[in-house]
């Protein structure tokens, strides 16, 4: 299903979510690959859902890598096609040629970088950004506000823990896909 703007979706810890939103057309899915962060997945978690996913790339989140040492594990472990990190992580890039995502506080000023970020993800519009902006949203309401700033990408939305195995409410999630479906 074709979407009307580009589409990250993060926090993925489960088959189902990855699965639908996949299906709903999503660019990226968003799996957090730092042990004792909420939402972890470990890599044979993370194997046994991209061996079920076709579509979408794959975004290793990595806020809070401690070295660089534990960045290329996670490089290694995953193979994902992106990073998403913040400001704190940006040295730990050196030497690394995948692209990445720069998560940013939308109150702090990014100003010029070394590494050149392939997206910028922030909470809210930010002016001035010289990168293609996603911005998070939790809602239709959201969704609709950040489309009346022409200069956005796309969005980013989080996925949510699933019920039980196999069984999801995807209310929030729905709604915003539907809104942004082509069709």
């Amino acid at each position: 299903m074709p979407l009307k703007t580009f589409v990250k979706v993060g926090s993925i810890t489960n088959l189902s979510d990855a699965r639908y939103c996949a299906g709903m057309g999503a660019d990226l899915l968003g799996f957090n690959t730092i042990e004792g962060k909420d939402n972890y997945l470990s890599p044979k978690q993370f194997q046994e859902i991209r061996g079920w996913v076709t579509g979408p790339k794959v975004v290793a989140e990595v806020s809070g890598v401690q070295s660089g040492s534990q960045l290329a594990s996670i490089v290694e472990n995953y193979q994902p096609d992106f990073l998403e990190l913040g400001l704190a992580e940006l040295p730990f890039l050196s030497g690394n040629t995948i692209p990445f995502i720069l998560r940013i506080d939308a109150k702090i000023p990014v100003g010029n970088l070394i590494q050149q970020p392939d997206f910028v993800l922030a909470s809210s519009f930010v002016e001035g950004i010289n990168y293609p902006l996603l911005i998070e949203v939790t809602s239709l309401a959201e969704a609709e506000q950040a489309f009346q700033h022409s200069s956005i990408k796309g969005i980013a939305l989080r996925g949510s823990a699933e019920i039980s195995p196999g069984l999801k409410n995807y209310d929030e999630l729905a709604e915003v896909l539907e809104f942004l479906d082509v069709d």
